[in-house]
């Protein structure tokens, strides 16, 4: 029998009423203290930075999380609006995933980098009618909007803001999501592709409602202005079965999931494919930052340490050194550790996964860190091939090695074609500054006849 009472969130508007930011009233004054109240009476408790560390019920949150659904309020993260024609154009050169593919109503992880291809944060844009919502990770939606604007030109079309403080995020996640959704009237984004987004109306107010909430598994991400935060807040809340989720217990399930977080996955240490960020990863789509570098080690097959989950017996910290059990050679370190209520010791970790020039599959090997035994686990989050890909059963075989050899030879002649076309380019403007300087040169001498 369902847990989930039927209740009305409002009417789901048509699939031609396309989701856009400027539907939001972002004039509102930066005011949450309904929203802050209505979590208080559902027994919130927050942290020094103001956020909601938990509701006393991580236990029943976490376990909901599993078996029906949490909502968990995400408004700290970042969201940054990019308008003017050329966005798209703009976020695909910057990020790796093919962001000009998009379409309005669509959406995509994607994956900020540096030039030489490190990771930085993992981003979800949402492309709409006039703009496109870019939402990334708390601690750098300050970093990553300094970064765009660094990279805007006088000629590119595209303006991008912070409107994180002028608007509220909440996700819905578990088993029980999508039934959830069909109550609230927003089955048409039920079993869409990861980013789909439609609209919701609450009191008369729009509200953003998205596929994927963040975390493996039925999810949802809803995004709204201040004035119905906290009625959609309450909304969610209320719907038997739900449980109100702290940024503690959400910690706890993102390690679970495997997802990596900036600081402890997503460093100048590790690239997107050691991550395990394919799904997030275009090679196809043409010149961006970090292109090169990702095309070459994914070309060489070159991965040479993976992100993996660690099961541990007792517990461990971050940076253990985690070693082989049979003869203690070291793999990695532990980057993120978590205690669950129910007694887990789940870790993560990168761990080298290339031993004589072969490529290991680490799936259930043992381990030790910091003393304590464990197994390694394929974390749920991440992938290991491309978007439309089947996943290589034996990445080391022959087979591949040749076809990484073709590719390889492939990449070379596409380069060696690249830098040919720009010495014709750079003859082309030689031969012309050569050619206006003799016309200058002769004018000059028939002025002084």
């Amino acid at each position: 029998m369902s847990c989930v009472k039927p209740r009305r969130l409002g009417r789901h508007l048509a699939l031609p009423d396309l989701p856009d930011l400027d539907d939001l009233d972002l004039e509102m004054p930066e005011l949450l203290t309904e929203l802050e109240e209505a979590q208080q009476a559902a027994g919130a408790v927050f942290n020094d930075a103001g956020l909601v560390a938990h509701f006393t019920n991580d236990s029943r949150a976490l376990y909901a999380l599993e078996n029906a659904a949490v909502v968990v309020d995400r408004s700290h993260w970042g969201r940054l609006r990019l308008s003017g024609e050329d966005r798209l154009t703009f976020l695909h050169g910057q990020t790796t995933n093919d962001i000009q593919a998009l379409k309005p109503g669509t959406g995509s992880d994607t994956v900020f980098v540096t030039a030489q291809a490190r990771c930085i944060d993992i981003a979800t844009v949402y492309a709409q009618p006039s703009g496109a919502l870019v939402v990334v990770s708390p601690s750098l939606k300050a970093q990553l909007l300094e970064r765009l604007q660094k990279y805007i030109f006088p000629a590119d079309k595209v303006q991008v803001a912070d409107i994180s403080a002028k608007t509220c995020m909440f996700s819905l996640l578990g088993p029980q999501a999508d039934q959830i959704m069909q109550q609230l009237q927003a089955g048409a984004i039920v079993g869409a592709p990861h980013g789909t987004h439609t609209l919701l109306s609450l009191g008369g107010k729009p509200v953003i409602a998205a596929a994927g909430g963040g975390l493996p598994g039925p999810g949802y991400t809803f995004i709204c202005d201040e004035s119905v935060a906290a009625p959609l807040w309450k909304a969610l809340a209320a719907v038997e079965g739900v449980e109100p989720l702290g940024c503690d217990a959400f910690e706890i399930a993102r390690v679970l999931a495997g997802r990596p977080a900036p600081g402890s996955e997503l460093t100048e240490d590790f690239n997107p494919l050691e991550a395990g960020l394919y799904g997030a990863v275009s090679l196809q789509k043409g010149c961006y930052i970090g292109q090169e570098t990702l095309a070459k080690v994914h070309n060489l097959n070159a991965v040479k340490q993976q992100l993996w989950a660690l099961d541990m017996e007792s517990p461990c910290v971050v940076g253990d050194e985690v070693l082989a059990a049979g003869d203690g050679r070291k793999l990695g370190r532990v980057t993120s550790y978590v205690d669950t209520p129910s007694g887990q010791h789940r870790a993560l970790a990168y761990l080298k996964c290339r031993f004589d020039g072969q490529q290991i599959d680490l799936e259930g090997a043992a381990i030790t860190a910091g003393g304590s035994k464990g197994r390694v686990v394929a974390p749920l989050f991440l992938s290991r091939a491309f978007a439309g890909e089947a996943a290589s059963a034996e990445q080391g075989s022959e087979g591949d090695a040749a076809a990484a050899a073709a590719a390889a030879a492939e990449e070379e002649a596409q380069e060696a074609a690249r830098r040919a076309e720009k010495l014709r380019q750079m003859q082309e403007r030689l031969a012309a500054f050569q050619a206006a300087q003799a016309a200058a040169q002769q004018q000059q001498q028939q002025e002084q006849q």
